[in-house]
């Protein structure tokens, strides 16, 4: 059996103070072995994307405030 992650979907995501910005992603395992691949479970993590460019950073940040923004429109 070959574990394998596939279908990530980002959730959420926050710009921090220091400008990175935090993901909360749900993915699924599957085993890999069989023909389609079966999903075995769904796994949830947060993670801290630090190697985004300064673009994408104010990238991210714009498009989180827009959604907070249209939130409370």
């Amino acid at each position: 059996m070959a574990i394998t992650k596939t279908n990530g979907t980002v959730e959420g995501m926050i710009v921090l103070d220091d400008g990175n910005v935090e993901a909360k992603v749900i993915y699924d395992l599957s085993d890999d072995s069989t023909s389609p691949a079966t999903v075995v479970t769904r796994a949830r993590t947060t993670l801290i994307v630090s190697n985004a460019t300064t673009a994408e950073k104010t990238a991210a940040a714009s498009l989180v405030s827009k959604a907070q923004a249209l939130a409370v429109a």
